[in-house]
């Protein structure tokens, strides 16, 4: 099935970093909320409980968070933008990315709110 990027369907910016990921990755990577019926099936408990504070990643049956999970999504990425960001996932620099990201998630209601306005007919986005 490719890659599923599991995100808060309750999160603005999450919304948003879906959108810029749509446009820029192919039809292999899909999407589905963290609340969905898709995420009951293949994300553990602990990654579906509220407080939701992290992006997970599903490929081939194995599940990556964080930056780890920016790491699959990044190598999805075409050309140089792509390569970039998968430099921002070295070993030296996860700590300082996980750091950022758990600091942006326990704000990103606040600062984006809580609407998703992602387009439920789409074969990209599952339930």
């Amino acid at each position: 099935m490719g890659v599923i990027v599991f995100f808060d369907g309750a999160c603005g910016l999450c919304d948003r970093a879906v959108r810029w990921l749509w446009n820029r990755t192919d039809a292999d990577v899909r999407f589905a909320p963290l609340q969905g019926e898709t995420a009951k099936r293949r994300v553990p408990e602990k990654f579906r409980t509220p407080p939701l504070s992290t992006l997970v990643v599903w490929e081939e049956g194995v599940i990556s968070v964080e930056s780890d999970g920016l790491a699959v999504i990044a190598r999805r990425i075409p050309g140089l933008l792509g390569r970039m960001a998968c430099a921002l996932t070295l070993p030296f620099a996860r700590p300082l990315l996980n750091a950022g990201y758990r600091f942006i998630a326990g704000n990103r209601h606040h600062w984006f709110g809580t609407t998703c306005r992602l387009a439920p007919d789409t074969e990209r986005l599952l339930p």
